[in-house]
């Protein structure tokens, strides 16, 4: 059989590595229960605490009795799984052929990763109002740079630390916008212009495109979190060879399953974003 050379280690390694390459919104999350999950329908405990509190200090006088801690235990379900299923005519010879291999683990990484982010982006539906800035009057080259600080500006006031990374994730219509606006006011434009570069750091925000960013009518729905808001775990549970029954060939198919969870609400805000014209 001509699968029996097959070493599902390999390709699995080498489907995470294409996956991991293209990512957008899994790469902003917290993973730190990722090493947890085996299975579709694993849940994930995870333990926060609640408020501290703080009380005035009298000298030689007793303090009183201290808070109890209590836990906020939240479940981050792996309650997604979908699978890719691609054909070769020798597995023997695939292998052989770097490029071949190379092709189609970046063709499956890609649509794992496809399909991670597009979950991710679509939580904005479970984003409340009071964490939603508005940007549809038109977003334009003009007006990102204010943009920029007004997102800043809710960070500071939700008590987010300055140490902490912001992430303004957008699509490419919204990012345009910047690039726009970066050959506008940077003096050495030619740069800019003959390289494509854009600072993706402006104002302490680290600024990212992704084509997975939900549009719902003219506006996207782009995010600006911290890495803690959402909490992301997934595995590669399967990757296995097999030769058709009906086909004189060789299949692979591998199945990821996932969850994602927004964890820390205050530290993610939906940048409802529409596209304004440019004057």
């Amino acid at each position: 059989m001509a699968v029996t050379n097959f070493f599902p280690e390999i390709w699995a390694t080498g489907i995470l590595k294409e996956r991991d390459k293209v990512m957008v919104a899994a790469k902003h999350c917290n993973t730190d229960y990722e090493g947890q999950i085996r299975q579709k329908g694993d849940r994930v405990k995870i333990l926060t605490v609640g408020d501290v509190a703080s009380y005035p200090y009298t000298r030689n006088a007793d303090i009183q009795a201290p808070d109890q801690l209590a836990d906020e235990a939240q479940w981050l379900d792996i309650d997604q799984a979908k699978y890719c299923h691609v054909a070769l005519d020798d597995v023997d010879k695939a292998q052989s052929n770097a490029n071949l291999m190379s092709e189609a683990q970046r063709k499956l990484g890609i649509k794992m990763a496809d399909d991670v982010d597009s979950y991710i982006f679509g939580l904005h539906t479970k984003i409340s109002a009071a964490q939603k800035i508005d940007g549809t009057s038109g977003i334009t080259s003009k007006t990102v740079f204010n943009t920029l600080a007004q997102i800043r500006q809710k960070f500071k006031e939700a008590n987010v630390p300055n140490s902490e990374t912001i992430y303004l994730e957008v699509s490419p219509a919204v990012y345009a916008k910047f690039v726009i606006a970066r050959i506008a006011q940077d003096t050495d434009n030619s740069k800019v212009i003959d390289n494509g570069e854009v600072a993706k750091r402006l104002y302490g925000i680290e600024v990212h495109e992704s084509n997975n960013i939900v549009k719902v009518g003219d506006n996207y729905k782009c995010f600006a979190r911290t890495k803690a808001a959402i909490s992301y775990a997934s595995q590669l549970t399967e990757t296995v060879a097999y030769r058709p029954e009906r086909r004189f060939g060789d299949a692979i198919k591998s199945l990821q399953v996932w969850g994602a969870k927004i964890i820390r609400p205050k530290e993610l805000f939906l940048f409802d974003a529409k596209i304004g014209a440019e004057q």
